[in-house]
């Protein structure tokens, strides 16, 4: 008793810290600590962003083309909001990832954006239930996975460990710091700060950098990334944002970016 008494007087923030990190390991993300609206579902664009999808066909023909194939025709649907009000993009056209992702035409470097996503499970079944797997791709190369619990009860955020290669981590690379998952059918966002790398010419010299907030949560903090999951190679070229079609249906909306140059 006598040295739990020492650690406490030692280490009170520590003590406090670590228990309120379980606590909120078992809570929404609107109601753990930290929790951010302003980096939520429902922000709107800032003044100055380039809005890519406004919900109209017309907003995703002039922004964005298919991948790899970019003389494809888009095969993405407009589709209601099955959790609300508007119009959402579907993905839509591939039985397996990578052959009809969408990725937009203009070319960033460093930015600010915001994407809203739901999970849906199988296509065409309307039931917001089963395995769900899609990601938003920094530059087309550095991947935010997006990908409901394999195995798991998709109800119970938990129950599972958030590995390499599921939802909020950078795939492959580093998995986010915290669980901020709402159950399929629920809508979630990505709130992003993405550094380009930064280069000596063809050398690169430092890792790319991204805070992500993850339905308000942030879950990546200024974190260096080190790997590519797919997409373009790594060079000092700029590269589109790219969401991914991986046969399951995944639905978006409020897609909107503000250019920060290089």
């Amino acid at each position: 008793m006598r040295i739990i008494a020492m650690i406490r007087t030692i280490f009170p923030c520590l003590t406090i810290v670590t228990c309120a990190g379980l606590l909120d390991a078992k809570k929404m993300p609107e109601e753990q600590s930290g929790y951010e609206k302003s980096r939520d579902i429902g922000l709107k664009a800032s003044k100055g962003a380039e809005i890519l999808f406004d919900g109209s066909m017309k907003s995703v023909q002039e922004n964005w083309e298919m991948w790899p194939k970019q003389d494809m025709e888009i095969t993405w649907k407009i589709m209601d909001n099955p959790n609300g009000d508007g119009k959402t993009l579907m993905t839509d056209g591939g039985k397996s990832w990578g052959s009809h992702d969408l990725v937009t035409k203009k070319k960033y470097s460093s930015y600010e954006g915001h994407v809203e996503f739901i999970m849906m499970g199988a296509r065409g079944d309307g039931k917001p239930d089963g395995y769900t797997n899609s990601g938003v791709y920094m530059q087309n190369r550095y991947e935010i996975q997006i990908e409901s619990p394999k195995g798991k009860n998709i109800e119970d955020p938990y129950n599972w460990k958030i590995g390499g290669h599921g939802i909020a981590a950078f795939c492959m690379d580093r998995v986010p710091d915290r669980n901020a998952w709402r159950p399929n059918g629920q809508w979630h966002a990505f709130h992003f700060i993405f550094k380009d790398a930064k280069w000596d010419g063809d050398k690169k010299i430092a890792n790319a950098r991204a805070t992500v907030w993850w339905n308000g949560i942030k879950v990546h903090n200024n974190a260096e990334i080190q790997k590519a999951n797919g997409g373009i190679k790594v060079t000092s070229a700029p590269g589109g944002l790219k969401l991914q079609e991986h046969g399951q249906d995944v639905r978006y909306r409020n897609v909107w970016m503000i250019d920060q140059g290089s």
